[in-house]
């Protein structure tokens, strides 16, 4: 049976437990079994599909479970996150998923806004992951401006009066330390600001850009080790820049580029830009609190 590729691999205990509590509570929707061996391809929203894999299979090892049935169930980019980690998942209404979930039982739920970015619905499962289901809210386009303002100042006030060691402290063992959000979200920043600067400089001009591996980057560039000071400068004068062009070109923010599925517009981009610094930036203020520092 043909599938679009899953671009979520998780591991879990018990596999046939883990089915119906994604299907039962969750309203997931079971596509396929592996033929052989403990593996399940199920699909969460449109568009979006996850394989299952038990740990320590008693039927034969992973290892072989994944040689046999991984290679065609997966997008050649997915991602494998660990327990307790947050698995983000794009939906239209946050309240009729809080909804739908509530009437079926689903406990230990919790839902966050951030007014003009984001809504979401944290959901814990069984297997000690947390999905996040998320909806974008609409803000004006002064609203926007106003938040990607405030984002330079937000992140000094993050990181202020920190030393380099506890830049290097994380929430747990393997999670991205203070100084490996701060690295990413610069480096994202600048990603995103070059198709900024296409759609005011070149407006709906079609954008080729390479895909942007989070993991990679943070592997590739160091972010563990790094200092972030002068990124953090960095930051302050890319905002600066792009809030200067903003003010001086006629309709800046409706200018769009054509990507390969859609058109973004100058506004959502800044949008999307000020809530994911702002995302990372809470994250660090999480942190220094659980380290009181």
């Amino acid at each position: 049976m043909a599938h679009s590729g899953a671009k979520l691999l998780l591991q879990v205990d018990d596999l046939q437990a883990s089915i119906a509590f994604y299907t039962k509570q969750l309203d997931w929707e079971l596509l396929e079994r592996a033929a052989s061996g403990p593996a399940a391809l199920l699909r969460i929203v449109m568009d979006y599909n996850v394989l299952l894999i038990q740990r320590n299979p008693s039927v034969q090892p992973e290892t072989e479970v994944q040689e046999m049935q991984l290679s065609h169930w997966l997008q050649p980019k997915y991602s494998s996150p660990k327990a307790g980690d947050l698995i983000y998942v794009g939906v239209s209404s946050v309240n009729d998923v809080e909804q739908s979930l509530q009437a079926k039982g689903c406990n230990g739920l919790r839902k966050e806004e951030d007014p003009g970015h984001i809504r979401k619905l944290f959901v814990p499962d069984s297997d000690e992951y947390t999905f996040v289901y998320w909806e974008e809210l609409t803000a004006a386009p002064a609203e926007i401006v106003a938040m990607y303002a405030a984002g330079a100042d937000e992140l000094e006030s993050a990181v202020a009066g920190l030393t380099e060691e506890q830049l290097s402290l994380s929430q747990a063992p393997g999670k991205w330390s203070i100084r490996e959000q701060v690295l990413h979200l610069i480096d994202l920043e600048m990603v995103t600001m070059h198709k900024v600067k296409f759609a005011l400089a070149e407006p709906g001009r079609t954008y080729q850009g390479n895909s942007f591996s989070q993991d990679d980057w943070s592997t590739g560039l160091n972010y563990r080790n790094r200092p972030i000071h002068p990124e953090v400068q960095l930051f302050r004068a890319m905002r600066q820049h792009i809030l200067g062009l903003c003010e001086h070109l006629p309709d800046a923010l409706e200018r769009t580029v054509i990507t390969r599925d859609r058109e973004e517009s100058v506004a959502k981009l800044l949008k999307m830009m000020a809530g994911h610094a702002k995302h990372h930036i809470r994250a660090v203020q999480l942190i220094r609190e659980q380290h009181g520092c």
